[in-house]
């Protein structure tokens, strides 16, 4: 076993059901009341050897301090969060029923940071969504290009026959969602660049998943990009590499001279 994936609808929400005093769409990570998410972490930490822990699928309403703190004491978590945001304009925040504001979003993305030397955070947006406006899509950008998420997808709202959304008004233009969406992932595009240049020259723990490919702590499997490494490392095992270049969302750890046998560039969720 060399990685544990934590996955569900909502993982932060992860034992709060058998709690005593039932908890609200707003509850707090919070092992005080009961089996909580950090509970679960804190045992997985005590399983003898060397594999990661990786949290997917958070959503930032039940986010704590005690579960950044728990992430920052425990070795075997990644320091790599999934934490589906969806948008940060409040207008469509609340359109979308999401239990968090804006405000709220920024406070608790500084903490997560400054909490967690090191971490690597993924997310996803929705642009199209009923009556966004173009203010909204003006402000999800400034705040992409300010945030700098090492990992971000960007989703085209679909209409989907039966749901609340779909019955609202001011539906959105197919062409148009097309050009929302095309604007935030050029976007996040250039800031892939930027972040790739900063694995430049850096020693990264990977995890060779086939020959000549690995993931590092900053890649969930089958989602983020790849690691190009030397066709030589052994499948299956952790080895400790340095990074050498990077194309689009993917980086280069090979030996000067040496090129990667395939390169399909990993594409960010759409």
């Amino acid at each position: 076993m060399k990685e544990i994936n934590l996955i569900s609808q909502d993982t932060t929400y992860f034992g709060m059901d058998t709690w005593e005093q039932r908890p609200n769409p707003k509850s707090a990570v919070d092992s005080t009341r009961g089996t909580a998410l950090t509970t679960l972490l804190r045992e997985l930490q005590a399983i003898p050897g060397d594999f990661w822990i990786r949290l997917l699928y958070t959503h930032p309403a039940h986010w704590s301090d005690e579960l950044i703190q728990t992430i920052a004491e425990c070795p075997k978590i990644a320091r790599y969060i999934d934490i589906p945001l969806q948008h940060i304009s409040d207008h469509m925040l609340g359109a979308m029923k999401r239990e968090t504001g804006g405000d709220y979003i920024r406070d608790l993305l500084a903490r997560i940071r400054r909490g967690i030397p090191g971490i690597a955070i993924r997310t996803t947006f929705i642009v199209g969504f009923p009556g966004e406006t173009e203010a909204d899509v003006d402000e999800l950008c400034t705040f992409i290009q300010e945030t700098k998420f090492e990992r971000l997808g960007v989703f085209r709202y679909s209409q989907e026959e039966g749901t609340r959304a779909a019955k609202l008004a001011h539906q959105i233009a197919p062409k148009e969602k097309e050009r929302r969406w095309h604007r935030t992932m050029s976007l996040q595009k250039e800031i892939a660049a930027s972040v790739g240049q900063k694995y430049v020259g850096k020693t990264l723990r990977v995890l060779v998943e086939e020959p000549g490919v690995a993931r590092g702590e900053a890649d969930a499997p089958d989602i983020d990009g790849r690691i190009y490494v030397s066709p030589k490392l052994s499948v299956g095992k952790f080895a400790k590499v340095k990074i050498t270049g990077f194309q689009d969302y993917d980086l280069l750890a090979l030996p000067p001279g040496e090129k990667p046998t395939v390169l399909k560039t990993a594409k960010p969720a759409q």
